[in-house]
C-alpha cells in the first residue's frame, strides 16, 4: 500500500498533467471525462481531487483560464 506522501506526489503529477493539457488545448472543448482520462482518474474522483489541489472547480478554472487567454489576445 502506497504511503500518504507517495499518494500526494502521484496526485500532484496527475493534476499537473491536466493543467498542462488544459493550457495546450484551451481553445478546444474540454470535458470532465476527457480530462479525467488524462489524469487516469474516474470523473467523480478527478473532480474532487482537482478542486482540492487547485482550489477551484474544474469548470471555474477552465472559464478563468479562457478569459485570461482571451484578454491576452486583445492586447
Amino acid at each position: 500500500m502506497p504511503s500518504r506522501e507517495t499518494t500526494i506526489i502521484d496526485h500532484k503529477e496527475r493534476i499537473n498533467r491536466v493543467l498542462i493539457h488544459i493550457q495546450e488545448n484551451i481553445d478546444k472543448p474540454l470535458s470532465l471525462e476527457a480530462l479525467a482520462d488524462v489524469a487516469c482518474f474516474s470523473p467523480f474522483h478527478f473532480h474532487r481531487i482537482f478542486a482540492a489541489y487547485v482550489g477551484e472547480t474544474l469548470n471555474d478554472y477552465i472559464r478563468r483560464t479562457r478569459l485570461e487567454w482571451a484578454a491576452m489576445k486583445l492586447w
